[in-house]
């Protein structure tokens, strides 16, 4: 009997993984045995998270969050399909800090069976490169796997004169290992971030484009700025309001030459810095002082300069960037993390494991053990919104009262007291339960604390909020309340008149036409022209315009 066991022992496929002991660490070997086994990924899923439970609860959090992302990972592949070659499922498993990384970087809008596609044909082509450049190819993974928008990275110039369209993502990465390792860049691509990578490797400009850069234009990290007003300002282009490219072509040695508008200096910037091996990308906003665009570019790993262009006598509301990821808009405060590396450091890898985990028990429906891992993630390192977020959705799932989530998005909203975003966003939730709650004069101050404290440097939050909150005197309130709440709520404003006709004259106005107290919005346009008192032609020529418009429409539904 023995010997038949000892027999069976000798032929039968190594178990790499059993439910009790999952392995947390793979080198090539291993991780190619396992695959080799072809293992019921399904079946791998369910062990590893079980035993990455058992590490948590024991708080081996290295060897849970290891075997989390591995279960994470087999996830993918299980969505990914065949898509996935073999080499790669090795490739990846076998290196836990790329592993981490790329599961960490995939977001539920890539394209997995495109990403997977794509790191297989890459490390096919070139397995040695693949292998001391893979977050470059994963860079390329995440950003390639869908095409950009036609305005990208900005709108001023034709499709025609800037296809927005990538390379093959072999022949990108191939380019851009060569082009480092013949020296010609600035930082070291291989020790970059996927996520920084993905402000290098998401350009519209073409080789030539970035050969010419590389040849012609003498630049290092450290005056990179320069490049932005190196371009020649067309003030005779805006003063005629011409803001769309009308060259024959939008190449960068055109752009030097001929010069540009704010658009075309953060392209050229950009692209340079881009062409150097320096991640970089356009910012654009609007403020007091109309339209304007600037650049944000890597001065190392973990530090951004966010800044150049972006003068300091303009007061700018907000920018707002094309994500390469996803094509979609993140403005520049969300990219703080990023910027100030918090992310980059021990107590933040803390928190993400915690946070992690308090995910896991959210989607399983186990609340309480959610709760206390979010609160984990939090004393770990507080600016980790996911765990706010699931700490509060969590003690809403458990019906815990409602004193108790609004005390929550209090202490959520001390924590981002810096992050202007993200105090308005918790800040908008708690409002709407205190409003649900009955507590209308508290909901109010919460809304006036956060209009004194961004009219500033964020008047685009100030007067969001006192739009939600006129929004509710309308509802509610009688004329001499909207009225005389109007008054308080614009008068912060009143040195940005161009700024509050947009963001809170027209709005307030088109709330109250669309009610059946439409005739107080003569009452609105009276009280912004007492406040406001404004000499420039253009502003008393835009409320007079207001003001003809209103009476039209008040007119007909009078009738």
């Amino acid at each position: 009997m023995k010997k038949i066991i000892a027999l069976l022992v000798g032929i039968l496929p190594i178990q790499i993984c059993l439910a009790q002991d999952c392995i947390a660490d793979f080198d090539a070997s291993t991780a190619k045995t396992f695959f080799d086994n072809k293992p019921n990924l399904t079946e791998k899923i369910n062990d590893y998270i079980k035993s990455a439970r058992a590490d948590y609860a024991k708080n081996d959090f290295e060897n849970a969050s290891k075997k989390m992302h591995i279960a994470n990972f087999f996830d993918a592949l299980t969505k990914a399909e065949s898509s996935a070659s073999e080499n790669i499922k090795v490739e990846i498993l076998s290196n836990a800090d790329f592993l981490k990384n790329l599961i960490g970087e995939i977001s539920p809008k890539d394209d997995i069976k495109k990403v997977f596609e794509i790191l297989s044909n890459i490390q096919k082509s070139s397995p040695e490169k693949f292998s001391k450049y893979r977050n470059l190819a994963g860079a390329i993974a995440i950003v390639f796997d869908a095409p950009p928008p036609e305005n990208w990275p900005h709108a001023q110039v034709s499709k025609d004169l800037l296809p927005r369209t990538l390379p093959e993502p072999i022949d990108a990465f191939k380019k851009i290992v060569d082009t480092r390792e013949r020296g010609k860049f600035l930082l070291p691509t291989e020790k970059l971030s996927i996520e920084e990578l993905k402000y290098l490797v998401a350009s519209p400009a073409n080789d030539e484009d970035k050969q010419w850069a590389q040849q012609s234009i003498s630049v290092n990290l450290a005056n990179i700025a320069k490049l932005y007003p190196s371009i020649k300002y067309d003030f005779q282009r805006l003063n005629a309001k011409k803001f769309d490219w009308e060259g024959s072509d939008y190449r960068l040695k055109t752009i030097k030459s001929e010069g540009g508008i704010c658009t075309d200096q953060s392209y050229f910037t950009s692209e340079v810095a881009k062409a150097k091996g320096v991640p970089a990308f356009v910012f654009s906003g609007a403020g007091s002082d109309g339209f304007h665009a600037w650049v944000a570019y890597m001065q190392k790993s973990g530090s951004w300069n966010f800044n150049v262009g972006r003068y300091e006598n303009a007061r700018f509301v907000t920018g707002t960037t094309i994500d390469p990821q996803t094509w979609e808009t993140a403005t520049d405060h969300q990219l703080n993390a990023m910027r100030e590396g918090f992310r980059n450091g021990t107590k933040y890898a803390l928190s993400e494991i915690h946070s992690m985990f308090a995910k896991y028990f959210y989607d399983n429906k186990e609340f309480k053990r959610a709760e206390d891992s979010a609160k984990k993630s939090i004393v770990a390192d507080q600016r980790n919104t996911s765990a706010w977020d699931i700490l509060i959705a969590s003690l809403e799932k458990q019906e815990r009262p409602s004193q108790e989530i609004i005390k929550m998005y209090e202490s959520a909203i001390k924590a981002f007291s810096k992050y202007p975003d993200i105090d308005a966003q918790f800040r908008r939730k708690c409002i709407k339960l205190l409003i649900a709650d009955g507590k209308n004069d508290i909901a109010r101050r919460m809304s006036t604390s956060i209009i004194v404290k961004t009219k500033a440097n964020r008047p685009d939050i100030a007067m969001e909020f006192a739009r939600r909150e006129l929004q509710l005197e309308i509802k509610n309130g009688t004329q001499d309340k909207i009225v005389s709440s109007y008054k308080r709520l614009i008068a912060p404003f009143k040195s940005d008149p161009a700024m509050m006709i947009n963001g809170l004259v027209i709005p307030i106005i088109n709330s109250l036409l669309n009610t059946d107290k439409y005739a107080y919005a003569n009452d609105i346009i009276k009280a912004t022209k007492q406040t406001v008192k404004s000499k420039d032609a253009t502003i008393k020529s835009s409320l007079d315009n207001i003001e003809a418009q209103v009476q039209k429409i008040i007119s007909k539904k009078n009738k």
